[in-house]
């Protein structure tokens, strides 16, 4: 079942930088990061209210709420810094995968680092590839 929602996530984050570069230069960048995250909580926010009003118990611990925080300021000044990396005028088709491989290549070490998750020789091989990928990107 993750491989759908993996799928999923795809699609609705392709479409968040396809939108976020139509916005650059259009719309203020701490403007366009207020209306951005503003209504990406809407979704959410929509369900919660539903399984509120069908007395659905909603899990809710301080840890929870706490890296939930976190992961909330992440994504705003990750918005900020997205729209202002689209303001300058690079193309979607490199600036998209370049952040988007440098998220696997960090999120890997924090994984790794911090987390204590283990990696196979494909998946190191996979981040090796990837690292090559970047470079092929960025430098020309």
């Amino acid at each position: 079942m993750w491989i759908v929602y993996a799928f999923l996530t795809v699609i609705f984050y392709s479409g968040l930088d396809f939108f976020i570069k139509k916005a650059a230069n259009k719309i203020d960048d701490f403007w366009g990061s207020v209306v951005i995250n503003f209504f990406s909580m809407l979704p959410a926010l929509l369900i919660v209210v539903f399984l509120k009003l069908s007395n659905k118990e909603i899990m809710i611990t301080r840890p929870g709420i706490t890296y939930s925080i976190l992961a909330g300021l992440s994504i705003g000044i990750g918005t900020i810094t997205f729209i202002k990396l689209f303001s300058t005028g690079v193309n979607l088709s490199i600036a998209s995968p370049v952040v988007r491989i440098g998220i696997i290549i960090a999120t890997t070490i924090l994984g790794v680092i911090i987390l204590r998750e283990s990696l196979n020789l494909k998946q190191i091989i996979g981040i090796v590839f990837s690292l090559i990928g970047l470079s092929l990107l960025i430098f020309k």
